[in-house]
């Protein structure tokens, strides 16, 4: 296709339009045919070239395929436009009669042409699916998209996805992929949010201030000053022309349904202003219309909220049909990508082609957004790739249990997953989702197959089984507990009642349970923070406690996302604080010696190392970013402190030396008086 994209409509179904401006005469589409054969109600043609022939009254005539007896001339032989009917003739012992009607029609050659579309159909459903170049063909450079050692490959399972190319990766510093967003904006069902730099605002009557002075829609008083990057270019302009006005909000109201229509519009517009891109990259993203469509509820809700507001207040209806809508829903709500500003305020962005790659619930791969730079996303290893390794990320939060990610990977993309960490009834050895067997000491209870969700699970020490359903239904019990008391505000009661549940649930879970990890996550921000804990205050054995919590979640991120993982890199930043603070104190009540104290710090040191390898690639400007500068800072100190440690080592040395020295003169002097 040149200037010209198909399209769907309610009214006509799919249909060709043009993308820009066609002059008379101009190629606007150019195809090859899919099949084809001798028209219906046709004479005897030769079924190569499809010249006519002569064949006798009794069927007789040299112009006879020799496989298959059917009618074929001399000078097409070896045609391959013959061949998909030709075995199955020959095989079926299907003969030519050569008989016309008295008008001149040949009946028998009404089969050829949807015969040849069935034969080219099956062959097509039975090999192997790969798509044409120019599907698989993206930009690898350009102003919005760079590919680096990374390739896009095809496959019947997963589709397009990301793969390392041929050479190894095993150095961090390597950019596998940025891009550009193609479109930004706010998540569905979030709160009230200024259309230009996301932070939230208050929009619960007509004269306040926080409302664009041209459409009255969401903009804080900051934005209002400036040149609107995202809302000033054309969405403010629709909702003038149209009168679109932004409903006030209940102050008690969250999440506001009125703004769900502001990304899916930024596509849209975008569509208009890069119709190549598009066509190339955005078109044939994965949008499961089918599946949305049985979900019911929702389906009517973005139907009403989006695709009905932009056609009808909006009046949008003659640009952009409802179906077109829905795809773009569905591509935001499967492939959208949540980012953060440099505040934290939380949007979604559409990157098209970051966006294939691949699931995993152990990633191997790590991405950076940059709200900086125009929300610019960056790819990296996490760990080392060998060629061709096909590159993963999570789309899941990989510190769930193997049921609720699947679930979650099932009801919001709309796949099961099978990677083997979800196939592995330990979790990588983890156990992350097991039970103590409440029939004996020793057993834990795993699932038989965790890939069934009618799966039983029995004892790994005695025959005790259960369903998997009682199972569920008691982690359900124990996570809306916790969520109880994560709802509560940060106070030392939330702090002490959090170690009451992680107690609690000693006696039933695994260690290392997926519940527990994230009590002991709650646990490791607040020890430190909470007013009567600050870390300053801590004794030592809530320090211990804290470096113990920070250890037990590490062990679990060091399965589930090994190499640079930003939210381990995190956790080894709390791990610091403790056991520098731990062994400072043991060297000044004079448990530690000077040497076992370098050993400590330095110990800290690599925890820091580690910690700035990975925030180190985070923007600056962004919390993570601001942790990484921390970390470095911290990191140098102790550098210097152990620098110091040694130099005042060396003085007292020096000075041991001195007095020894002093002592051997008044030896000296005494002996002399002696004699």
């Amino acid at each position: 296709m040149f200037k010209s994209c198909i399209e769907s409509d309610s009214r006509f179904g799919r249909g060709l339009v043009t993308t820009e401006t066609v002059t008379k005469g101009e190629i606007v589409v150019e195809e090859i045919p899919f099949a084809r054969g001798p028209k219906q109600n046709s004479g005897i043609v030769c079924l190569g070239c499809y010249c006519n022939l002569q064949f006798d009254d009794d069927g007789d005539s040299v112009d006879r395929c020799s496989k298959c007896d059917w009618p074929l001339c001399a000078f097409c032989t070896d045609s391959s436009e013959h061949q998909f009917e030709c075995k199955t003739f020959a095989d079926a012992n299907v003969r030519f009669a050569g008989n016309v009607g008295e008008d001149g029609v040949c009946s028998q050659l009404d089969c050829i042409t949807p015969l040849r579309f069935n034969s080219i159909s099956m062959s097509l459903f039975n090999a192997p699916q790969q798509p044409t170049a120019d599907f698989i063909k993206m930009p690898y450079k350009g102003p919005h998209v760079n590919l680096n050692r990374t390739e896009i490959q095809y496959n019947s399972k997963l589709g397009r996805y990301l793969a390392n190319g041929s050479e190894s990766v095993k150095s961090r510093d390597v950019i596998l992929l940025e891009e550009l967003p193609f479109a930004i904006g706010p998540k569905c069902n979030s709160p009230v949010q200024c259309l230009e730099c996301y932070k939230y605002v208050a929009c619960n009557s007509i004269d306040n201030t926080d409302r664009c002075i041209s459409c009255e829609w969401p903009l804080c008083d900051e934005c209002q000053n400036r040149d609107a990057k995202y809302h000033g270019q054309r969405e403010c302009k629709i909702f003038v022309e149209a009168k679109a006005k932004f409903y006030n909000m209940k102050s008690d109201q969250n999440g506001c349904p009125q703004l769900d229509c502001i990304t899916t519009l930024r596509v849209l517009l975008a569509k208009e202003a890069e119709p190549e891109r598009w066509e190339q990259e955005v078109a044939s993203m994965e949008y499961h219309d089918k599946e949305r469509r049985e979900n019911t509820d929702f389906w009517h809700a973005d139907l009403v909220n989006i695709a009905q507001y932009l056609r009808g207040p909006c009046k949008l209806g003659e640009r952009f049909s409802e179906d077109l809508i829905m795809q773009v829903v569905g591509i935001l709500e499967i492939n959208a990508f949540e980012a953060r500003t440099v505040q934290g305020y939380a949007l979604r962005c559409l990157y098209p082609v970051t966006g294939i790659l691949a699931h995993n619930c152990v990633p191997n791969t790590t991405r950076s957004i940059y709200p900086s730079e125009d929300f610019k996303i960056r790819l990296r290893a996490m760990v080392d790739l060998d060629p061709g390794q096909p590159l993963h990320h999570s789309y899941t939060y990989t510190l769930e249990g193997t049921a609720q990610r699947r679930e979650h990977l099932k009801a919001g993309k709309y796949f099961e997953c099978d990677c083997e960490r979800c196939k592995d009834p330990t979790e990588l050895g983890t156990h992350f989702s097991s039970f103590k067997c409440s029939k004996c000491d020793d057993g834990w209870l795993l699932w038989v197959n965790p890939l069934d969700s009618h799966t039983e699970w029995k004892c790994t020490n005695c025959d005790f089984k259960t369903t998997n359903e009682a199972v569920q239904k008691a982690i359900t019990v124990m996570q809306t507990e916790a969520a109880e008391i994560q709802a509560m505000d940060m106070s030392p009661e939330r702090l002490e009642e959090t170690e009451k549940l992680l107690k609690k649930y000693r006696s039933v879970l695994h260690p290392l349970h997926f519940i527990q990890t994230s009590l002991r996550q709650n646990l490791i921000e607040m020890y430190g923070r909470v007013e009567g804990y600050e870390m300053v205050e801590l004794p030592d054995v809530l320090l211990e406690r804290k470096e113990e919590l920070c250890r037990q979640v590490l062990r679990v991120m060091n399965a589930f996302e090994p190499g640079l993982s930003r939210f381990k890199a995190m956790i080894l930043y709390e791990l610091h604080v403790p056991i520098v603070l731990l062994a400072k104190s043991a060297f000044l009540a004079g448990i530690l010696t000077g040497l076992k104290l370098k050993e400590k710090l330095s110990e800290a040191i690599d925890i820091l190392k580690e910690c700035v390898d990975v925030l180190q690639y985070e923007d600056h400007q962004s919390h993570e970013g601001v942790l990484g500068l921390v970390a470095k800072q911290a990191m140098n100190q102790l550098i210097q402190s152990i620098e110091n440690l040694g130099a005042q080592e060396e003085i007292n040395d020096n000075d041991d030396r001195g007095d020894e020295d002093d002592d051997d003169d008044d030896d000296d002097e005494k002996n002399d008086d002696s004699s």
